[in-house]
């Protein structure tokens, strides 16, 4: 609120102004009167602002470049996957400190000249999932996913490949970067093969800024960070992955995902945030997301479902933009830019990632059926209607989150108005079970329930119990001191959720080509179909 206030300081004084000379006549009905016309005046350039269409909004998107750097910083800023990852830890340490107070991480020429301003405005049509030219290993509709032309269920749970310990107690050989990657790919194929045996067929997998980049213009893909091999080894046990790229991937994470070189800068605005409840677009953190970018994406592209390769179709089935964007700040103003959005979407379609795109900025119901959600639908509505404000910007497909789906049950079509969602599927980018005793405390109850109201997708955080290494347990996974949240234990120990759940999904997945493309669960009267 600080921040609006500031920012409309030129417009409050002459209104205070005049509001105390009113107060001094003792007209009060003009003085609400002006606070009412300050208040709506600061929520009308807020929501412009929000909604500015990116043509004209100060965004940055960096063009890769043909040439390397010539020398001096810009070398600096060139990936080093071969970094070393047994370098002393207080040596490393104090090379960030002292890059953060030279602030020497993405100068103005950068910012200006490896970077163009966006000449037309990024729309919901020019981000879009071709489905005509890959429509043949990819599509969808209100009903379900088809991949070859199969209906299909995406049934994921979460997969933190960066929360899986190594075993310390290894070998000599294996202590080089072949015996790593080799290590990690063992470790990896037995969590994968029990997720598989549980009867999910899909992962979803937040790719960790931070875990990849210790320090500023390095990065490290070898060992147990080789996302190339991680993905290689999903293709070959036939497991799906929703890929999230972040860079926010969640709460539960040291900085939200963001690499600590980034955080230490105090000079670039995370997630563009000037103030509490105020957001203001920023170029260096812009061009920072865009240098993430160009670093996990190519690991990805080859990869997509719509892709074939030498080992046959690939795994990625979608693409998740940031996480949790949908905030709202004062008087329930939207919170996000969505600059954000489009910026990231652009940036992944011109990195040539071809599947869909997808977000995950909304709770179900609070976002959608509560009176303040209702209340801004309309308002925006009628500034569209008087071209006040830009159309809000959406990528294929607007996943949610879900907290206890038996104590709040979808609405399918309340979800697909909200979203414009008419012809996708819904996706429930995070499930999460009751943390409280009796009803919903059970992922078998949540996935029942979630397939029986008309969920396509959805991906089941804390399912696993992961460590928790060098990260927070998030306050949704956080049960009763008696209780634990996970079904399988980090022994890997299944407990009765956990054997119901397999029966619960192992029973879907018999008889998928049977209900997943039926009109019977997620029938929606206002689509036109053949």
């Amino acid at each position: 609120m600080a921040g609006i206030l500031l920012e409309s300081g030129v417009v409050l004084v002459p209104l205070a102004c005049a509001a105390l000379y009113i107060v001094v006549t003792s007209n009060k009905l003009l003085v609400l009167f002006s606070l009412f016309a300050a208040l709506v005046f600061l929520a009308g350039r807020r929501l412009r602002y929000h909604y500015s269409s990116g043509a004209y909004g100060d965004m940055v998107i960096r063009i890769k470049e043909q040439s390397e750097p010539a020398s001096g910083n810009r070398g600096a800023r060139k990936s080093d996957s071969g970094s070393d990852g047994d370098s002393d830890d207080g040596a490393e340490f104090n090379e960030i400190i002292d890059d953060a107070h030279r602030h020497c991480d993405i100068d103005e020429e950068v910012v200006e000249g490896s970077g163009a301003l966006l000449s037309t405005a990024v729309t919901s049509a020019s981000t879009k999932f071709d489905m005509e030219l890959y429509g043949s290993a990819l599509s969808y509709d209100h009903r379900c996913f088809y991949i070859d032309g199969h209906p299909t269920w995406i049934l994921a749970t979460d997969f933190d490949y960066w929360r899986i310990p190594l075993s310390s107690d290894i070998s000599e050989e294996e202590k080089s970067s072949t015996g790593k990657a080799d290590r990690a790919k063992q470790v990896w194929r037995r969590v994968l093969l029990q997720i598989k045996s549980m009867g999910f067929n899909a992962v979803r997998i937040r790719f960790h800024w931070g875990f990849h980049s210790p320090s500023k213009g390095k990065y490290d893909f070898t060992g147990g960070r080789d996302v190339h091999q991680l993905l290689t080894l999903c293709e070959e046990l036939g497991v799906l992955v929703i890929a999230c790229l972040g860079p926010y991937v969640g709460d539960d994470v040291q900085g939200g995902g963001y690499p600590f070189w980034l955080i230490q800068r105090d000079h670039i605005r995370l997630r563009h945030l000037k103030h509490s409840g105020y957001k203001l677009w920023d170029n260096h953190f812009a061009a920072a997301e865009a240098e993430w970018y160009d670093q996990i994406i190519p690991m990805i592209v080859g990869h997509e479902v719509v892709t074939k390769n030498t080992r046959g179709r690939g795994c990625v089935v979608l693409v998740q933009v940031e996480n949790h964007l949908g905030a709202r700040g004062p008087l329930s103003l939207p919170l996000a830019l969505q600059d954000e959005t489009r910026l990231l979407a652009r940036m992944a379609r011109e990195r040539v990632i071809r599947t869909p795109l997808i977000t995950n900025n909304h709770v179900w119901p609070q976002d959608f059926t509560s009176f303040a959600a209702r209340a801004w639908m309309l308002v925006e509505k009628k500034l569209r209607a008087y071209r006040i404000i830009s159309d809000v910007y959406r990528t294929d497909i607007s996943g949610f989150t879900v907290c206890d789906i038996t104590q709040n049950p979808l609405d399918i079509d309340s979800i697909a108005f909200a979203t414009k969602g008419d012809n996708v599927p819904m996706f429930a980018a995070e499930l999460y079970k009751s943390t409280n005793s009796g009803n919903g405390e059970l992922f078998s109850e949540q996935i029942e329930i979630a397939l029986s109201q008309g969920l396509s997708a959805f991906s089941l955080p804390g399912f696993f119990d992961l460590p928790s290494i060098g990260n927070f347990a998030s306050a949704a996974l956080t049960a009763s001191p008696n209780t634990q949240y996970a079904a399988v234990g980090d022994d890997g120990l299944l407990s009765q959720d956990a054997r119901v759940s397999r029966l619960v999904l192992n029973a879907a997945r018999a008889f998928e080509h049977m209900s997943v493309a039926s009109d019977y669960v997620s029938a929606r009267p206002w689509i036109t179909r053949p």
